[in-house]
């Protein structure tokens, strides 16, 4: 019964290594994100001229209204009216022509978009974002599956409430996050319940993460995760034991 119960201290967040001041001021490790391929790029081109602008919405009316029922149903929204990066590394926008953004950062991808389009236009407004941010969540969480995070940035906190937060069988202590980098894949486990996870370069999700969360042992005992269940699990096996060795000796001669 003991064993079986998982402890508080293996659900609580952000645990302080010492007892330290509330008010103390956690710093970020921001690393700058380098596009891969697969990232969708969401471009806008804007100028004076409305025949300019229906050329460079990235999108006909048709597209819009598919990406936006693709959006209400769970889909994906940018790959519908995005820029996708292919195997070579490019985007592709339309009387632009194709230009290399792999391995750049989202500031360094719009100065090189612009110097081609400055080819066309010279009245123009030219906006650059991540068409999202596509994460997966795998193993004990209440709502495991593939997340679209509409923002520049968000924090694996926000990735975990997307997902209904772990379960309690959940290792919080050494949750997997599969990353992905230009030369291969990486995987790296993180301690959520130490809040120095915050000051790591893991805090903040990148594009196609994927975060595996493994059970605890408990999951295996069968018998409950606090105390209350574990109580209640083994007075119901014990009374359907008692009640068929009752019922085997009442059928003694």
């Amino acid at each position: 019964m003991a064993t079986s119960c998982v402890p508080a201290k293996k659900m609580i967040y952000l645990q302080p290594e010492q007892q330290e001041s509330s008010d103390k001021v956690l710093t970020y490790d921001r690393q700058e994100y380098l596009l891969q391929v697969n990232d969708i790029l969401d471009v806008q081109i804007k100028s004076m001229n409305p025949d300019v602008n229906a050329i460079f919405s990235g999108q006909s009316v048709a597209t819009a209204q598919t990406a936006q029922a693709s959006s209400q149903s769970g889909g994906d929204l940018y790959y519908m009216s995005g820029y996708s990066v292919d195997n070579q590394g490019e985007i592709s926008i339309p009387f632009v022509g194709e230009i290399s953004v792999a391995g750049l950062s989202l500031a360094q991808a719009e100065k090189q978009i612009d110097s081609s389009v400055a080819l066309l236009f010279s009245n123009y407004a030219l906006q650059v974002k991540l068409g999202g941010i596509r994460f997966s969540a795998l193993g004990e969480f209440n709502s495991p599956g593939k997340r679209v995070v509409l923002q520049n940035q968000a924090t694996i906190f926000e990735a975990i409430a997307l997902s209904g937060d772990l379960t309690l069988l959940a290792r919080r202590d050494q949750v997997k996050l599969i990353r992905q980098y230009p030369e291969g894949t990486k995987i790296h486990s993180l301690n959520l319940l130490d809040q120095s996870i915050i000051g790591s370069p893991f805090y903040f999700i990148q594009p196609n993460d994927v975060l595996y969360a493994e059970p605890l042992p408990q999951k295996s005992y069968g018998l409950g995760v606090n105390g209350a269940q574990t109580i209640s699990t083994l007075v119901g096996v014990l009374g359907s034991s008692l009640a068929v060795t009752l019922s085997v000796l009442s059928l003694r001669p």
